[in-house]
């Protein structure tokens, strides 16, 4: 698993070097697996399984229903519930 980051004020989620490219801060923290994410402008949820490359395979639990899928997304399009 590569080492994605995010960024604990604005909570987003990508390779950072040291500074949030959204928001500058300094408060960059390590991704790591079973961490809940939530997809930006949708009502997705789901916990991290697997990091290729810029792209994070989540398991989401759809709300109303017990059943989980896998879904692939952008890291740029996530963000992590605190």
């Amino acid at each position: 698993m590569k080492n994605l980051s995010y960024c604990s004020d604005c909570r987003r989620i990508s390779d950072f070097d040291g500074v949030c490219s959204y928001c500058q801060s300094t408060n960059i923290k390590e991704l790591k697996k079973k961490a809940p994410v939530s997809v930006i402008g949708a009502k997705i949820k789901g916990d991290v399984l697997n990091v290729d490359g810029k792209t994070i395979e989540i398991v989401c639990i759809e709300a109303g229903k017990n059943q989980r899928s896998l879904k692939k997304f952008d890291a740029e399009k996530l963000v992590k519930v605190l």
